[in-house]
């Protein structure tokens, strides 16, 4: 976890002095089709990422319109954009001179209606990107300010979005209506004390989150005691939200989330990088595990994304570092 937490500040302290976004290459050809069968479906594919210069990655996330997932680095901010016939990812190219500013680290990453929203880790930036087929357009981005770590996030199917930050006891909330304005204030959900968090160095708190009922609950895990917690946003509640632990086993090391076939996918990683299955209750106050997937390809593994009929997860690697770093796509199932 310390490793981790070095590497990514490090990363975003240093990009964060870049004036420029970072360039990419257009996406190469290969002629890689492991797709073409069902017995091909069922094995684990692992995607490269093709050159592995731009620190580890972090956050991945799967666009349904053009068939292609992304790919966030927090080295640079660096986006990858691959698709599940190839056995490699390239980096997109992102447009210069835009108003809106692009990430210079990215973390969590989602795709809704023709566009990606990428976290930005300990530079305190959300940025919005239109997808084209040759590049991403920047059309909105928003500060959190200093001190904190923008982790992962979940957009709602009204358009608010909705970021963890691991180091301030906070949920950020942009709503819709700023996204389309492509600028505003995020407002801080304050949820201490009900959630704890650790606030000496090097400590994860806040991670990965998914939304029910059109964003009015959000549920969350805390990566250091591992505890799954409902959020519950309420005007008339102290705070404007009610927050319970969910009865469930706790989670240590959670990272990334994601909701698919009624249960809850949670990524760890560490030394014994797994996805864990959790089943909740329909309130989501209670959660049973399921089963848990291991795979040989998994290393360090950060977050998931549901693409197709296969499970992205992302090799982060933040223990060896080695290179090239890939994405492990295993058989949804």
């Amino acid at each position: 976890m310390k490793t981790r937490v070095r590497i990514i500040v490090a990363a975003a302290a240093t990009a964060a002095l870049a004036a420029t976004a970072p360039s990419g290459v257009a996406l190469a050809r290969s002629s890689d089709d492991d797709h073409r069968h069902d017995r091909g479906r069922s094995a684990t594919k692992v995607f490269t990422l093709d050159p592995s210069t731009h620190g580890n990655p972090e956050g991945v996330a799967w666009d349904d319109r053009s068939d292609t997932f992304f790919v966030g680095t927090v080295g640079d901010g660096t986006i990858y954009r691959g698709k599940l016939k190839r056995s490699t990812a390239t980096p997109v190219p992102v447009r210069a001179g835009t108003t809106a500013q692009p990430v210079t680290a990215a973390t969590g990453m989602k795709v809704s209606r023709g566009k990606l929203y990428v976290a930005g880790a300990a530079t305190g930036r959300v940025a919005v990107y239109k997808i084209t087929r040759t590049e991403l357009v920047p059309v909105a981005s928003f500060e959190t300010g200093p001190g904190g770590f923008l982790n992962d996030l979940v957009v709602t199917r009204k358009g608010d979005v909705f970021v963890t930050d691991s180091f301030r006891p906070t949920i950020w909330h942009i709503t819709g209506a700023q996204v389309k304005a492509g600028t505003g204030t995020p407002a801080a959900i304050n949820v201490a004390p009900e959630i704890p968090v650790e606030t000496g160095p090097n400590q994860f708190n806040l991670n990965g989150i998914v939304a029910f009922r059109g964003g009015k609950v959000l549920v969350v895990v805390d990566s250091n005691g591992g505890g799954l917690f409902r959020v519950v946003l309420d005007a008339a509640a102290p705070g404007g939200r009610r927050i319970t632990q969910i009865n469930a086993p706790a989670l240590v090391g959670g990272d990334g989330m994601i909701v698919d076939r009624g249960r809850l996918i949670v990524v760890r990683g560490g030394t014994s990088p797994s996805l864990t299955f959790v089943k909740l209750s329909g309130d989501r106050t209670r959660g049973r595990i399921d089963k848990v997937r291991t795979d040989a390809t998994l290393k360090g593994s950060s977050t998931v994304a549901r693409a197709d009929k296969r499970y992205l997860v992302v090799n982060a690697d933040f223990n060896t570092n080695t290179q090239p770093f890939t994405v492990s796509g295993l058989a949804r199932r």
